[in-house]
């Protein structure tokens, strides 16, 4: 009871990075320990697939709806369970400087669900995939998405290859992607498409972030003037003179324009060159 006690207490106060990875790993120890026990006494392997993997026909996605989220977080694999893992300890760190922490779980999912949409579009509607059954299982979708929206917020922010080689962000997502690209007519070109929906989701959910991609949501005229009348702002005057805004305080949340101005900094000279105070905003902006 105490372990079970101090793994919930290391969760609950890890960062959601290391808290997709706990998930990721505890799915893949529960998944392999049962297919291993079904294998030794019913001689059946990978027991579990068909029932976590994303099935590419619509009729079978209908019949099993689950698996739009359950492929996401299975793998049944190792090397390819630990490379997922390790590309998203790499690239959550840094999507986790420059955005909020629920942020994370968001690009994650939704960014495993575009990819998953973009994979079952392809294997149903593009010529040479048609007539044929896939299945696609694993992070990776969702690790390109958290890649790719921290590459396209900072994407001069330099980072060491294997410890050794200085690299600028989007060179590596760059090389990502033209791998990508390159192997679809190779092999397991459902998972590499898969690979290029999740990054197109990185890339607007950060564009969208910066307000350089906006997104209109049609409203009934009553609800335009009620959030018009929300907007209004009344200034009154006292003895002293104008009310301050909030904004003008100490505690005021940081302008788009402060982050924007230290995100250049970071991406010509480090993070490790930013003074207290611009650490301090930037971290305020990203409890935001």
């Amino acid at each position: 009871m105490n372990n079970f006690s101090e793994l919930k207490y290391r969760f609950n106060y890890a960062s959601p990075t290391l808290q997709l990875i706990f998930i990721n790993a505890g799915v893949f120890i529960f998944a392999s320990l049962f297919n291993l026990i079904v294998f030794l006494f019913l001689g059946v392997k990978k027991f579990l697939s068909p029932s976590l993997s994303l099935p590419s026909a619509w009729s079978d996605i209908f019949i099993k709806p689950w698996t739009i989220l359950t492929y996401q977080f299975s793998h049944f694999g190792v090397f390819h369970f630990a490379f997922n893992m390790l590309v998203l300890y790499f690239a959550g760190n840094i999507f986790s400087d420059f955005f909020k922490k629920k942020d994370a779980f968001k690009v994650y999912v939704w960014g495993g669900i575009v990819a998953a949409l973009l994979f079952v579009l392809a294997s149903n509607y593009i010529p040479v995939f048609k007539g044929n059954s896939y299945t696609l299982i694993g992070a990776s979708g969702s690790v390109m998405a958290i890649l790719f929206a921290a590459t396209v917020y900072a994407p001069n922010i330099k980072v060491y290859l294997f410890g050794v080689f200085q690299v600028k962000l989007k060179w590596i997502a760059l090389a990502y992607i033209l791998m990508d690209l390159i192997s679809i007519s190779e092999s397991n070109a459902g998972g590499h498409i898969a690979h290029i929906g999740g990054a197109i989701f990185g890339c607007c959910f950060a564009l969208f972030r910066q307000g350089k991609l906006q997104v209109q949501i049609p409203m009934s005229k009553s609800e335009s003037k009620y959030n018009s009348r929300k907007l209004k702002v009344e200034h009154t005057r006292g003895n002293s003179g104008p009310i301050k805004s909030s904004q003008t305080s100490k505690k005021r949340n940081p302008s788009q324009e402060e982050v924007d101005a230290i995100l250049d900094k970071i991406s010509k000279s480090g993070y490790d060159r930013l003074s207290s105070e611009e650490k301090d905003i930037l971290f305020k902006a990203s409890q935001e």
